[in-house]
């Protein structure tokens, strides 16, 4: 126990009084026992003391840990259990050590978030880009789950990240593939590439993610009825897809050569498909984009925002909702029944011909008039 008396020498009429000391996450604390009789009274007392700094509450005021001790003694070990995205909160977490770490969390306030938030926007990637605002909500999500998991463990502090905002996000993309770009892809997905050209249609004919794709096993597709089992999602609940002729006959084709028990014994496709990308002269296009095409692809064939949900695996309607855009095809459509719509009603109401005065009308328009007064 780190206890002990003061003064040394005791003058006559003076007593010795117990005093404490001791260090937590690198914060020394000290001070006097006046109440302490003995050493067993002051072993106590420090004891006690010792816990409410350790639950925040010694003397009426917050003892938080720094920022960068709770990141690598909590909040990381809770990531790399709980989030499959764990590797982009350790990533994540040393951006915010950096510009926070030696501060205890108790100092953090929301003035000094909104200025990391403003420097991170306005800094440069490793690429030598413009930050986006996705990357910058992505920290500040990382640091106020930091915060939750504080308070929810006991600690007696505030989440200043609930008084600063978010930036306005506008990242949705829009782009598929047309036809004619996915020609061109297909032609350049042969000889050493002609793997990336079954992960290409399984993509464009389910709508998986590219995680999804690569993690798939051969105990996941159920040829006798025709379906895929898609695990390890992005929201955590297992799937069923439908295979259409095409993935059937790409998986039946790629099962009668596999040595092994995953579907596509690789690790990453995101620098071949760059490539092939660019061998095809396809502009700003990224893998994902895949998914994007076969639920808009979906939706310009009647499917509804409920089955495309059933087959992406969104969570809400309105996830689905965003990839079900009209494409030119459906606008054109649309635009063309209104057409039909306009055609139709002059084709089948009455013309008044310029011969007719006033009141004076056919006598087929007469007759309906009637017939309508009379009911």
């Amino acid at each position: 126990m780190s206890v002990f008396t003061r003064p040394k020498k005791v003058r006559k009429g003076q007593r010795k009084r117990w005093h404490y000391e001791f260090c937590v996450r690198g914060e020394r604390y000290r001070g006097a026992l006046p109440e302490a009789r003995t050493k067993w009274h002051a072993e106590q007392a420090e004891t006690l003391i010792r816990q409410q700094v350790y639950e925040g509450k010694f003397g009426g005021l917050v003892n938080a840990p720094r920022l960068k001790n709770f990141i690598d003694e909590t909040n990381l070990p809770w990531a790399k259990g709980n989030k499959r995205s764990c590797r982009d909160d350790v990533w994540r977490s040393g951006v915010l050590i950096e510009y926070f770490g030696t501060q205890r969390m108790d100092e953090i306030s929301p003035f000094q978030i909104e200025r990391f938030k403003q420097e991170r926007r306005a800094g440069l990637t490793w690429r030598g880009t413009l930050r986006t605002p996705a990357s910058v909500n992505r920290e500040l999500e990382v640091l106020s789950r930091i915060f939750s998991i504080a308070i929810d463990n006991g600690m007696n502090i505030q989440n200043p990240c609930r008084k600063v905002k978010l930036l306005r996000m506008d990242n949705q993309r829009n782009r598929y593939l047309s036809e004619d770009e996915e020609t061109r892809l297909m032609a350049i997905l042969v000889g050493r590439r002609a793997h990336l050209r079954s992960i290409v249609i399984l993509a464009l004919h389910t709508g998986m993610r590219r995680g999804e794709i690569l993690s798939l096993r051969w105990n996941q597709i159920d040829f006798a009825r025709g379906l895929i089992l898609v695990q390890r999602t992005k929201s955590g609940r297992d799937r069923m897809i439908p295979m259409n002729s095409i993935i059937r006959e790409t998986l039946a084709a790629i099962r009668g050569q596999a040595t092994d028990d995953q579907v596509f014994p690789i690790n990453d496709v995101k620098r071949s498909f760059v490539y092939a990308c660019g061998k095809a002269k396809i502009a700003d296009f990224h893998f994902h984009d895949l998914r994007h095409t076969a639920a808009t692809r979906l939706a310009d064939r009647g499917a509804d925002a409920f089955q495309i949900a059933a087959i992406l695996g969104h969570a809400t309607i309105q996830m689905s909702a965003r990839y079900t855009h009209a494409t030119d095809h459906g606008l054109r459509r649309a635009m063309e029944s209104l057409t039909a719509n306009g055609l139709e009603l002059r084709e089948t109401s009455p013309t008044i011909s310029p011969q007719f005065g006033v009141g004076q009308l056919p006598a087929n328009v007469q007759t309906l008039e009637s017939r309508r007064l009379a009911s």
